[in-house]
């Protein structure tokens, strides 16, 4: 006879099956327009993301049976390795396709027979666990040495986002916005929080803080499917399909283009910062909100490696280069336009918003 306290934890269990599934269902069927058009492009984890959420199905015998040890190592299985190594396929499914780094997969493919194999352990051991407490305590131990394996792999992956956060839209873009650092942040603090909450679930061994960060998990799982419904990334499926590294290009192990290792004679070289400077400061290419390197690169005709290496090296980088342009611009703009208000200059300029604007002013400000 199960107690009012295991029904309430089934209950609870429930509510959590059904909002995953609900997950499931809205990023399947639901797609913003016309974004809906490029799947792949605009919402790189959209398979990723159901199959994760329907696989809250394995807890079904958790919910009908809260008072069977069974059913309680499987719900400590999925909680903490296995969910671990969901929050991992679900960031390097996203952000790996938006680097456009193709050995995510196969970091991800390495934990799947252990995962499988852990699952299988509380499934397959039948009445051995109920006879005796050994194998209930080695299954309990083994789940938390998975864990913390799992939670190298997703600490891992969340160093490579950041990195990508920090660098990538430095050098590749000159408008923050055209990356999607704000959700890539939102993301990893998200992660990060989901961790520490499965860690607590797992070190308590307590159904009744399980079924507390069950309820927690529904509805920052909720919050984070209404964040990414509308698509996070800015450009065209055809900008994007030029931005990427070229089949021949230098990549390393962390799918980055290694930029600066060239060789430039210095009448080449100063040939393309001419060419450069032409583009940027003659042309005022800087005013475009989403320039980018590649943009930079095509409009003076010389490879993007060599560009990217220049700005690197010679001034002072892609993005503080053009930014400065653009500081240097609002307060042209209002010396010339007295009856302009800051808005319209920072507008006129190039930043996407005021934020932008102070943001980027203050930190080139603390390089400087």
């Amino acid at each position: 006879m199960m107690t009012a306290a295991q029904y309430f934890r089934g209950v609870v269990a429930a509510v959590y099956v059904a909002v995953c599934l609900m997950i499931a269902a809205v990023r399947w069927f639901h797609m913003c327009r016309p974004y809906d058009r490029e799947p792949n492009y605009y919402y790189p984890a959209r398979l990723t993301t159901t199959l994760i959420y329907l696989s809250s199905l394995i807890l079904l015998p958790y919910v009908f049976r809260p008072d069977s040890p069974m059913a309680w190592l499987l719900v400590k299985a999925y909680l903490l390795p296995v969910n671990l190594y969901f929050m991992t396929a679900l960031i390097l499914s996203y952000f790996g396709r938006v680097m456009h780094w193709k050995r995510w997969p196969h970091l991800l493919m390495l934990g799947i027979p252990a995962l499988l194999a852990l699952l299988a352990i509380p499934l397959l051991a039948g009445r051995t666990f109920e006879e005796g407490v050994s194998g209930y305590t080695i299954t309990s131990w083994m789940i938390l040495i998975s864990g913390g394996l799992m939670t190298f792999v997703c600490l891992y992956a969340v160093g490579l986002v950041l990195q990508w956060t920090r660098t990538v839209s430095d050098e590749e873009y000159s408008n923050p916005n055209d990356y999607p650092v704000a959700f890539a942040r939102k993301s990893i603090g998200m992660l990060l929080i989901t961790m520490v909450l499965l860690w607590i679930t797992a070190l308590s061994d307590n159904p009744a803080v399980v079924a507390l960060v069950q309820l927690v998990l529904s509805a920052m799982s909720a919050w984070m499917l209404i964040l990414a419904l509308h698509p996070h990334r800015h450009r065209t499926v055809q900008e994007e399909q030029e931005q990427a590294p070229s089949p021949g290009a230098d990549t390393d192990t962390d799918g980055h283009v290694t930029v600066y290792n060239r060789t430039l004679t210095e009448s080449l070289a100063l040939s393309i910062l001419s060419a450069i400077s032409e583009v940027v400061l003659e042309q005022k290419a800087y005013l475009d909100p989403h320039l980018t390197l590649q943009d930079v690169a095509n409009r003076t005709g010389y490879n993007r490696t060599y560009v990217a290496s220049l700005f690197k090296t010679e001034l002072g980088g892609f993005f503080n280069y053009i930014n400065t342009q653009r500081l240097a611009y609002v307060e042209s703009y209002r010396r010339d336009h007295p009856e302009a208000s800051l808005s319209e200059a920072i507008a006129e300029a190039g930043f996407s918003s005021r934020t932008t604007y102070y943001s980027i002013k203050s930190r080139l400000k603390q390089e400087a």
